[in-house]
């Protein structure tokens, strides 16, 4: 039985294993140590300089279990935490360290944020522990796992969808950065150009990508995060959208698929959905399906709302029972 307690502790639990089973559905590094923590971003220099007390506060809030963005409300991807003690996914905060805007974005906060006051879970550990060896050991064995093409299932589907329709550009969506930065490095092993866009590039490297990706007719693939992808792009030169993994809200995705439906797409849009038979990605299809069909019998009204946006007890009775 789910049982809310406080700010909902036990299905924030639930949610986090939700995400394990998901990602092991994409990629099995990205359960089992892969990660752009490897490399250090440029708070490890400030790192070094604070309190070992203040290190070690800042690297107990982001292994804390339950712990949720503080902007999407989610487990955090590439978790990273301010200065201040609010955790972000970096994808979701990178907005705020490259605008002008750099108030802390968590409710009532009215600390600055900037690039050097955000810290993830290797820079914190190097300083503490003074690991730099070991992280490095851990990106060199990381780099000889992808020289033995140690690919997922699903990245050897994206392929064959590519060589099937090689006159045909194709705009590939991923949950996660790390999956879209493993698909990266089979893409740069067959030679093969794209253009990336994900939350952590500035408005005006978006639109770069966007605009080389339309008139560059050597540029075949578009790389996207759903986060990024649902924020009014233009990518019409796709005429095939490749999802590889599922969003829980069914219309974040819908969002991010119409990105190649927009006006001037003169052909018709396949979208292809990579899906793991017999795992939880096939609960999540059809929670999608009754989620669509609670919104339409709504006339709409439950496209934005929380019905539709976030898990429920039921929902995740639903995912891991496979009964309501």
């Amino acid at each position: 039985m789910l049982v809310r307690s406080g700010r909902g502790t036990v299905s924030e639990n639930y949610e986090n294993i939700l995400l394990r089973l998901r990602q092991a559905s994409d990629h099995p590094l990205l359960v089992k140590g892969f990660s752009s923590e490897s490399v250090d971003r440029p708070s490890s220099g400030v790192t070094k300089n604070l309190p070992k007390y203040m290190q070690a506060y800042l690297l107990n809030l982001l292994e804390t279990l339950h712990i949720c963005c503080c902007l999407c409300s989610d487990p955090p991807e590439d978790a990273v935490v301010s200065l201040c003690g609010h955790v972000f996914c970096y994808q979701c905060v990178s907005e705020y360290l490259t605008g002008d805007d750099n108030t802390c974005p968590s409710p009532k906060c009215k600390s600055t944020i900037e690039p050097d006051v955000v810290f993830n879970k290797a820079t914190l550990r190097n300083s503490i522990f003074d690991d730099i060896g070991a992280s490095s050991s851990r990106i060199d064995e990381n780099f000889i796992v992808f020289q033995r093409d140690y690919i997922s299932s699903k990245i050897k589907a994206a392929f064959e969808i590519i060589r099937s329709n090689c006159r045909s550009k194709s705009s590939h969506l991923g949950a996660w950065t790390r999956m879209l930065d493993l698909f990266e490095m089979s893409l740069n092993q067959y030679l093969i150009q794209y253009r990336r866009l994900d939350g952590s590039m500035s408005l005006s490297a978006r639109d770069r990508a966007v605009k080389e990706f339309n008139t560059d007719p050597e540029v075949p693939i578009m790389l996207m995060s759903h986060k990024a992808g649902n924020r009014g792009l233009n990518v019409v030169a796709a005429s095939h959208v490749i999802l590889f993994d599922l969003c829980w809200n069914p219309t974040t995705e819908d969002q991010a698929i119409d990105q190649a439906h927009r006006i001037g797409q003169t052909r018709p849009v396949t979208v292809s959905r990579l899906i793991v038979k017999d795992t939880v990605e096939d609960r999540i299809l059809a929670l999608q399906d009754k989620k669509r069909k609670m919104a339409a019998s709504a006339f709409g009204e439950g496209q934005s709302g929380t019905s539709t946006a976030r898990l429920t007890d039921e929902d995740l009775r639903f995912l891991f029972m496979g009964t309501r």
